[in-house]
């Protein structure tokens, strides 16, 4: 307790105080950021928090100055103890401008908050995309609150902001999602738990952003996340989301800041970490914590053949004998297994018992040797913060069945297998929201070719250590052409899809898939159809240029869907965010066949 009186007094008799009126300091970027005030499309501004319990005013969610007036009333007649306590924030932004002369109260749960939490520093966190997850489709961002304490940063506490979700699941949890059917707030739990479950468990990486901000910046974060902890907002999946409303903290902070500026739209975790990282002055370091799953990836990599071999006798037959190798290279071997031993007891791939068994015996063998692995930790990884931008404006050229035409297509969110996957996961596709209208030319017709409203595919390879599931979801409306009449209409089109992913090399992969086929429209034999296909392809990543191809039999209770469709793309790097791309679609469908090729330029912003 005495650590946080003695800040909080430094801080209040340190810090600059000017006397001004309600009416100015209404009007200045902190107040509004402390409300977390929002511009409004038809004018007037509008809090994001939805909690009622944070405005003291009847009219405080929309009417700032009612609302700061109500703050200053109740500091100034200092008789309700328990709502003061709830805003610290407030009370030092009136301190700093001279409109309170009452001292804060002596409020002994923030007080322990404050202890418990022993702040040093403020650092951002981001983990990359978990394609097990649909929420975490495109990463998550947090904040770990740096400890004061002696030892390790584990010792730390993370503060997430996320939705309190039930247990609706597929379509339901979407459209709650999107249309703010859930609601959102801040929670803080041991950092080290929060490596347990983003690193160890769903085996994400983690960056580290360490902001620097100043004594007084740092009381002030820790003031509005008591302030921010008693309260809820609607959650919106692409808007008010995790990292929207940890540029909002931030803003409070350090006002000039302007993050949530950035993001009157959508706010995709990738693009707040790039927004914090464009703002001079505010990080002073960056640190990478890669997952155990690559780790154990790395120290296979740098693994002999005869290391391989005995290390792969050891997690598939349990035979620990490592005759031919030498004292150096049964330490990685041991070392390694080791590790993988724990990913599996984490994972739940074995029992407890099991687990106890093998780590036992492994550490026994290794303890057996005095030698050093030669094994290099990891400690560098393709940084998100070089990743390409997450909208997309695609223009082209083509032809389709001898008939000319332009495209134009805008996709909001957030890469294709064919983009430049620098910084992001390798082997993911999410799309969402892809739209594409077309110019063809000798009709002169102008249409929409498709809406992609969402598109996800995971091509993530075994091998004998991991076993994930590939898989693929499309549901969009297409223009797709009629075999019997060769006229065109729109359709709604579902694919479901899984599979499974080889690594032919580091740059190569090949998958086959089994997908579900569902297509629904007026334009359509039946209005419906519904189909299985056989898919196979192969995708591959060589820096600037990628390559996707694949092959599909679909068969289909009509003849509409009855076919074989070829797919191949390839793209080249011009920078970051531009590409060219060359496609090429030919589908085999009963002698009215389409052939299609296509020129183009992307641009992500």
């Amino acid at each position: 307790m005495k650590r946080f009186a003695a800040f909080l007094i430094a801080v209040l008799f340190s810090s600059n105080v000017w006397a001004t009126t309600p009416q100015e300091a209404v009007q200045t970027p902190q107040w509004l950021a402390l409300g977390h005030y929002r511009p409004q499309l038809f004018g007037g501004v509008e809090s994001t928090i939805d909690s009622p319990e944070f405005f003291l005013s009847e009219k405080g969610k929309v009417n700032p100055l009612a609302e700061l007036n109500a703050t200053i009333a109740l500091f100034e007649q200092n008789s309700d103890k328990e709502k003061m306590c709830l805003f610290p924030a407030r009370y030092l932004f009136l301190k700093k401008h001279g409109l309170v002369d009452k001292a804060f109260p002596k409020c002994e749960e923030y007080e322990q908050f404050y202890e418990d939490v022993s702040p040093s520093g403020v650092t951002l966190l981001f983990t990359n995309a978990y394609m097990n997850n649909p929420s975490s489709l495109f990463g998550h961002t947090l904040i770990r609150i740096d400890t004061s304490r002696k030892g390790t940063q584990l010792l730390a506490h993370g503060m997430n902001y996320g939705a309190f979700t039930g247990d609706e699941a597929g379509v339901l949890f979407a459209v709650y999602g999107l249309t703010g059917g859930y609601y959102g707030g801040f929670t803080v739990k041991p950092y080290y738990d929060i490596i347990n479950t983003y690193n160890n468990i769903e085996n994400r990486d983690i960056w580290e952003l360490n902001l620097d901000l100043t004594p007084e910046e740092l009381q002030f974060f820790m003031a509005h996340t008591w302030e921010l902890g008693h309260t809820q907002t609607q959650y919106f999946f692409f808007t008010e989301n995790c990292s929207y409303m940890l540029m909002e903290l931030l803003d409070a902070v350090r006002p000039s800041l302007k993050l949530a500026d950035d993001f009157p739209v959508q706010a995709i975790p990738l693009d707040t970490l790039k927004a914090v990282n464009s703002r001079e002055g505010l990080v002073k370091g960056v640190n990478y914590r890669p997952s155990r799953q690559n780790k154990i990836k790395y120290m296979y990599a740098q693994m002999s053949d005869e290391q391989k071999e005995a290390f792969e006798k050891i997690i598939t037959s349990d035979v620990y004998e490592l005759d031919g190798l030498s004292e150096v290279g049964k330490a990685g071997v041991f070392e390694a297994a080791y590790q993988y031993v724990q990913y599996q007891y984490v994972a739940k791939d074995i029992e407890l018992k099991e687990y106890r068994k093998k780590s036992f015996r492994l550490l026994k063998e290794r303890a057996g040797s005095e030698a050093k692995s030669s094994f290099k930790p990891l400690t560098q990884g393709q940084s998100p913060l070089m990743a390409h931008d997450s909208m997309r404006l695609e223009t082209g050229v083509g032809i389709r069945n001898g008939e000319g035409f332009q495209q134009i297509a805008y996709r909001p969110a957030y890469t294709s297998l064919t983009d430049n996957s620098f910084g992001l996961l390798s082997g993911a596709e999410i799309n969402f929201l892809n739209v594409a209208f077309r110019h063809y030319d000798s009709q002169d017709k102008y249409v929409l070719q498709n809406f992609d409203i969402v598109g996800i595919r995971s091509l993530a390879p075994v091998d004998v250590m991991f076993f994930p599931f590939s898989y693929n979801i499309q549901f969009g409306i297409n223009r797709v052409m009629n075999p019997d009449t060769e006229e065109e209409g729109y359709s709604a089109d579902l694919v479901v899809g899984g599979g499974v992913t080889y690594a032919v090399s580091d740059n190569v992969k090949v998958f086959g898939f089994m997908n579900n086929h569902v297509s629904y429209g007026g334009f359509l034999p039946h209005n419906q159809w519904v189909g299985l296909g056989a898919n196979g392809g192969i995708y591959g990543d060589f820096g600037d240029w990628r390559i996707l191809a694949d092959a599909e039999k679909i068969w289909a209770t009509s003849q509409f869907g009855d076919k074989v469709k070829y797919k191949a793309e390839l793209s080249y790097s011009l920078s970051v965010n531009s590409s060219l791309a060359l496609n090429y679609v030919f589908e085999d469908n009963h002698g009215h066949d389409v052939d299609e090729s296509m020129l183009s330029w992307r641009w992500h912003f």
